[in-house]
């Protein structure tokens, strides 16, 4: 026989013979079983991690469907939008009814924040603009309800997009078809506590240009409803100190710069607001100021009635007189329903008031007053005993601005259920964080299952 080939076989004899083990058939189906288990575990892991992204995902609502040509309204019932609630240029809500602020708004990580529903359904949305503004004084709603002006920003409610105010100033008033902005140039400061504005300015936003300026001197013209335009845009009104000043776009010289034609002593009251012009363009509205021996809230025992003065004729308008406004810590009006009928935002101060002799008067002041616990939109008609009360901000919300057009309309819609839009960015992360604190331990337990040691089961 060939060495080689008895060699071969002498090896071969010397292999111990193969032992098959009992349970090897269990074994096998063991291991089957686990590795079909990491892999359905690991294909949950991943639908999660999918269906948390798309579900959460910030995307942009839909446009509403056409509402009703009767829908648009003022909801008769507020409600303060959620951390969660959808900012503008994720979901943007329409044309606003209100837009509101207030301690149920804001927090201390959010003190910027704004709240605003749509007029056609319970849309809430919310903005932040760049910097704290109060709603009403430095954060206007255009009468339409479709512009934000807030904080050097114009925010366009129907698209969500927004742009710098290219004005470049304070703003102070809408006109009534929105086509144009009232400003006021940026305060000067001289010690110790003297501000100043070098002009108002009528900018319009089709020409991107003043159209006129008036020259105020020494006086500080603040955002707290102290100018307003004629219903045509041509004529403004501006409180300077104790007088009403009216000057006319059509007088500007090549400069753009007019004088005041005629100058109404207010005798401690006020201009009424960015309503103040009738809807005849010929009288203006203003806020005659009174004490009040019986009034609840101490810093504010004062009552507030409306009166008109005829510009053409130089004197107040004949007739009976509107209901006064007692204790109100401001009044802002909005517009004007017939000669003798007129809306207006009130703020309710709260009683008892604290004493503030170190803070300006709110007439005076840019800001809304910290005793403004609520703002009530109200009716305010000749001949009347008291205002009629259309709607009050709930708890929580003290700041309030409302489209102009719907309140004169008077359109009130029943409030439906809100609907905050998409979740926003943050909560999409956080949402994310969470599938994977799940996730990442679930894994690491199927991987230590998949790889531990076989039970039973070896040679004999």
């Amino acid at each position: 026989m060939n060495p080689f080939m008895s060699l071969m076989r002498s090896a071969v004899d010397d292999v111990p013979p193969a032992v098959v083990p009992v349970d090897l058939f269990d074994q096998a189906r063991t291991r089957h079983r686990r590795r079909r288990a990491v892999a359905a575990g690991a294909l949950a892991v991943v639908l999660l991690l999918l269906g948390s992204g798309y579900a959460l995902r910030p995307v942009a609502l839909p446009a509403p469907a056409a509402p009703r040509l009767d829908a648009p309204g003022l909801p008769d019932r507020l409600v303060a939008p959620p951390l969660r609630a959808a900012d503008v240029a994720a979901s943007a809500p329409g044309r606003a009814a209100m837009l509101f602020g207030g301690p149920a708004v804001r927090d201390g990580w959010n003190e910027s924040r704004l709240g605003v529903v749509a007029a056609a359904a319970d849309r809430y949305r919310v903005l932040d603009p760049a910097a704290p503004v109060g709603t009403g004084f430095e954060a206007l709603l255009s009468p339409d309800g479709r512009y934000v002006l807030a904080a050097g920003r114009l925010y366009d409610l129907e698209t969500g997009r927004s742009a710098p105010d290219m004005s470049g100033g304070i703003p102070l008033a809408f006109s009534p078809d929105g086509t144009r902005l009232v400003h006021a140039a940026e305060e000067t400061f001289a010690p110790p506590n003297t501000y100043a504005t070098p002009y108002v300015g009528v900018w319009d936003r089709a020409r991107r240009a003043d159209v006129l300026r008036l020259r105020v001197g020494t006086a500080w013209v603040a955002p707290n409803g102290a100018a307003a335009l004629s219903p045509d845009g041509g004529e403004l009104a501006v409180q300077v100190r104790d007088e009403v000043w009216l000057a006319r776009a059509a007088d500007a010289g090549s400069d753009g710069v007019a004088e005041p034609y005629r100058k109404v002593p207010l005798g401690g009251g006020r201009l009424a607001g960015a309503g103040s012009w009738l809807p005849d363009g010929r009288t203006v509205a203003i806020l005659d100021r009174q004490a009040c021996g019986d009034c609840p809230a101490g810093p504010y025992a004062r009552t507030w009635r409306l009166a008109t003065w005829n510009v053409a004729e130089g004197a107040f308008t004949r007739g009976p007189s509107f209901p006064e406004l007692r204790s109100a810590s401001y009044v802002h009006l909005l517009g004007w329903r017939s000669a003798d009928e007129a809306v207006a935002l009130v703020g309710v101060s709260a009683v008892p008031a604290a004493e503030r002799p170190d803070e300006h008067d709110v007439a005076w002041s840019p800001y809304k007053v910290q005793d403004t616990v609520g703002v009530e939109l109200v009716v305010l008609r000749r001949g009347a005993a008291a205002p009629e009360m259309l709607f009050r901000t709930p708890d929580g919300i003290t700041e309030l601005a409302v489209a102009a057009d719907l309140a004169v309309d008077g359109t009130v819609r029943p409030a439906g259920t809100p609907d905050f839009g998409p979740p926003p960015v943050w909560l999409l992360a956080l949402a994310l964080v969470g599938a994977l604190v799940v996730a990442v331990p679930a894994w690491a337990l199927l991987r230590r299952l998949r790889r531990s040691p076989s039970q039973g089961g070896g040679r004999t």
